[in-house]
């Protein structure tokens, strides 16, 4: 499984004036079930995105996202 990196996760979401990492709302029913950004861990969500279960969700929740930004199975 392809799993995205910094410049992906850069294009499918935002920092705060905190740093923190937000996704975008057409990705962000993944995030619902993991903690939070806060200042101790601005990259939670971040972290998240760089998995392979987030690619896969991805490629069957977004499959055109997914291709857009090059994740494979």
């Amino acid at each position: 499984m392809n799993a995205l990196g910094w410049g992906g996760i850069r294009m499918i979401g935002s920092y705060d004036s905190d740093g923190a990492w937000y996704p975008r709302d057409d990705v962000a029913a993944y995030f619902s079930s993991i903690r939070m950004p806060s200042r101790a861990w601005p990259h939670s969500y971040a972290k998240a995105a760089q998995t392979a279960k987030f690619a896969k969700w991805l490629i069957i929740n977004r499959p055109e996202l997914a291709v857009k930004l090059g994740v494979t199975s």
